[in-house]
């Protein structure tokens, strides 16, 4: 029976890479291009190629020039041509292709490497190129030959960088520009002030940077708050605004898009600490956290002020200046605001935020200046031009796009990598519920909720990551990659072009480049590394890994081994007898140990027993109780009537939820007819798992992600009838995801609609 699950797990193995080096000649490149053929053969990359530009592609030659020597040692001439000959090695030439903006079309023939397309264009052709040259520096450098054509589904593909809770380096946000460009990413939120700093000099205001960037400092000295929500105290630092010219100038030449959010109305204690005459004002005298600024005239000239000199760094047309999570009851209190909702016939606190947000806009439009905000900005009236980054789910960016704003789609929990990655106990510490790159992966951010002319106004995809957490560079790139890699495709392919198996073969095959990079991206999980319910004398597995010199740690007595135990190269094979259950713990290590991932999972005996039924009594189909409840108790179900009860006869059952706010609960029974004895897998396709049970055994566990705690039962199964029975939460989500799935030994799926009866 378990060796079943080996069998099968080589077999998609086996299967993802053949298929993969088939169709794409070992091609890897993410995101995954429109238009992508090969053929047999390779360009040899050596020393006597010239790289041959163009007035206007110099700049890329440059880029691609020194990249070659940095990470290959190759040293190859750039010579800028008027008209560049046909028998140039490597050709970047400037023109006008039809597409978006960032079109280009790549061709390697065996003779020669040809990128076209105009300004962000050729840089993504030669980013695609990149991804086409060896792992590993080796000489001669193959490049396969094939030709690509391809465009961006989106304009807004970013990512965020929060430097106030935690600081980072020029040279460190830097190399975080460098990987997003790699992979086509074209816009960075930087997130440059907030409660714990101010990150960016302001010279009309000095103690912006000479305490609102030193909050750290001021904490530890008993000045300030305790900086608790923070992992080690925090650091301090700050951005002049030479350094920051010096870095809008690399990400430019990488055609990367810096925006720059200055936070307000909330979030704004470091400015108030530098300027308490910011800070909103209590009535009643009571001392607490101020954080809310002030809607006094001060207030506004003050934050002009800092935005006129953000905007004369800041070439790009956008300002994000925050919104979210304002502690508008503050103003309730404020003899300032309250006497501003007199004179401006303001009903309540939000309509206040709504006029603070909406007089900033003013501001920027004179400017030539367009607002960003969260979704908060929403609340008391939108500003006419704004436009929101929905991160509250995606209700606020469906609701702009309704009103014809644009819209970028942030949307937790989806995007935001201050996430776990896997199980909580076994990852770094983080904000919310693990996230995973298939939850990434799977992300659509042209809601079906919208029309085609409201999808119009979303304008992509955004990655958030925030550092209260995150204390340094390498803890950053671990949390934000690979998972950044999903935002890159998700916001570039067309859906069409979108598959989930063959991106994380992708998405594998570009750990070698990590390594050339220096990058400390999460490792990928072990594939095999389940929680298995069974009922099998003995637990055979072999353990893969998809990374060559990975080895692994791993015990079957429920102890997390570590960096003392003896490690063991892949595959492993485990072979062990099973009598109740047993917990395979693994510590994975590669790149010289240098990087580890821990992973978890429980293999649960069980006892399955077939019943004796009168085929004659069976219809074909499963019974169904659907429930309306305020809230999930599945125990009391029973004693409340049902909305309705069904019999579902074909395909995998699924029901609808309702729409009245009540919450859709759903139990069903049936019996699993086994024509044949031998092996199966049961599995669920539900993101968040349904309860299942064969024969009153409990075989999938309810309320646990797919993708953070992979469950299966793999039963060896007499000739006969089954009991099954389970319920779930039916939810948007769920409603176009597989029930379950029931499988042989060959791995071939099995029909519901022949096995499943009522009885």
């Amino acid at each position: 029976m378990i060796r079943f699950s080996k069998i099968y797990l080589l077999l998609v193995i086996t299967c993802l890479g053949l298929n993969t080096k088939t169709t794409t000649a070992q091609i890897h490149v993410i995101p995954q291009p429109l238009h992508l053929t090969t053929q047999k053969g390779d360009f040899v990359l050596n020393r006597k190629a010239v790289i041959g530009v163009d007035k206007e592609s110099a700049a890329i030659g440059k880029y691609l020039q020194g990249y070659l020597a940095q990470y290959y040692k190759l040293q190859l001439a750039l010579k800028v041509y008027a008209q560049i000959p046909p028998s140039t090695g490597i050709r970047l030439i400037s023109s006008n292709l039809k597409g978006a903006d960032g079109a280009y079309a790549l061709s390697v023939t065996a003779g020669k490497i040809t990128v076209s397309g105009k300004g962000a264009g050729i840089f993504y052709g030669v980013q695609s190129l990149i991804q086409l040259l060896p792992q590993v520096s080796i000489k001669p450098l193959q490049i396969p030959v094939c030709a690509i054509s391809d465009e961006p589904r989106f304009q807004w593909r970013g990512l965020s960088l929060d430097v106030c809770r935690h600081f980072f380096t020029v040279d460190e946000v830097k190399k975080y520009i460098d990987v997003m460009a790699h992979y086509k990413l074209n816009v960075l939120h930087w997130h440059l002030t907030d409660d714990e700093g101010w990150r960016i000099q302001i010279d009309k205001y000095p103690k912006l940077t000479e305490m609102g960037a030193k909050i750290a400092y001021y904490a530890k000295e008993g000045k300030f708050r305790k900086l608790d929500n923070l992992v080690d105290g925090g650091n301090d630092g700050f951005y002049t605004k030479a350094e920051i010219r010096d870095v809008l100038k690399y990400a430019q030449d990488r055609f990367v898009t810096i925006l720059p959010e200055i936070e307000m109305p909330g979030h704004s204690e470091a400015a108030i600490f530098a300027y308490p005459e910011l800070g909103c004002k209590d009535s009643t005298g009571a001392k607490h956290r101020v954080r809310m600024l002030d809607p006094s005239e001060y207030t506004f000239k003050f934050m002009e002020d800092v935005l006129t000199e953000v905007i004369a760094l800041f070439p790009n047309q956008y300002v994000h200046i925050g919104g979210d999570e304002a502690e508008m009851v503050d103003w309730l209190k404020s003899p300032t605001a309250v006497a501003l909702m007199r004179k401006e016939g303001l009903k309540n606190e939000k309509e206040v935020q709504s006029y603070f947000i909406k007089r900033i806009e003013k501001f920027l439009i004179s400017k030539n200046k367009k607002l960003v905000g969260w979704d908060e900005i929403l609340q008391g009236g939108l500003a006419e031009s704004a436009t929101v980054m929905s991160w509250r789910g995606e209700e606020g960016g469906i609701e702009a796009a309704r009103m014809h704003h644009h819209v970028i789609m942030t949307p937790l929990p989806y995007m935001y990598f201050d996430a776990p990655q896997a199980n909580e106990q076994l990852e770094p510490i983080g904000w919310n519920p693990p996230v995973t790159w298939q939850m990434v992966y799977n992300y659509e951010p042209q809601s079906s909720q919208l029309t085609p002319a409201e999808a119009a106004y979303i304008l992509g995809a955004q990655g958030n990551i925030w550092t209260e957490k995150i204390p340094n560079a390498p803890h950053l790139e671990y949390m934000v990659f690979p998972r950044a890699l999903a935002v890159a495709e998700l916001a570039w392919s067309i859906k069409e072009n979108k598959n989930i198996d063959r991106f994380e073969y992708k998405m594998k095959q570009q750990y070698p480049y990590f390594k050339l990079w220096n990058l400390n991206a999460r490792l990928p999980d072990i594939v095999g590394v389940d929680h298995v319910f069974t009922n099998a004398e003995r637990f055979k597995q072999t353990l893969q890994y998809p990374l060559s010199g990975a080895q692994v740690r791993y015990s079957l007595n429920g102890k997390m081994p570590d960096s003392t135990a003896r490690p063991v190269a892949f595959p492993v094979n485990i072979d062990v007898p099973l009598k109740d259950s047993i917990q395979l713990k693994t510590f994975t290590t590669w790149n010289l140990n240098a990087q580890h991932i821990f992973q978890s999972a429980i293999i649960k005996h069980v006892k399955i027993k077939s019943r004796e039924v009168y085929t004659a009594e069976l219809k074909p189909g499963l019974g169904y109780k659907i429930f309306k409840a305020k809230e999930i108790n599945y125990a009391k179900l029973e004693a409340v009537p049902p909305v309705s009860m069904m019999v579902i006869t074909t395909g995998t059952p699924m029901i609808m939820p309702v729409t009245d706010g009540d919450i859709t609960c759903v139990k069903f029974s049936g019996m699993i007819k086994i024509d044949a004895e031998g092996d199966y897998e049961l599995t669920s396709g539900f993101e968040v798992s349904p309860t299942l049970y064969l024969d009153n055994e409990p075989v999938i566990r309810g309320e646990k992600n797919r993708y953070v705690e992979p469950q299966k039962a793999v039963l060896h199964l007499k000739k006969g009838f089954y009991e099954f029975s389970g319920y779930y939460t039916a939810t948007e989500a769920n409603s176009k995801q597989t029930l379950f799935s029931l499988k042989d030994a060959g791995g071939k799926l099995l029909d519901p609609a022949v096995y499943l009866f009522l009885l």
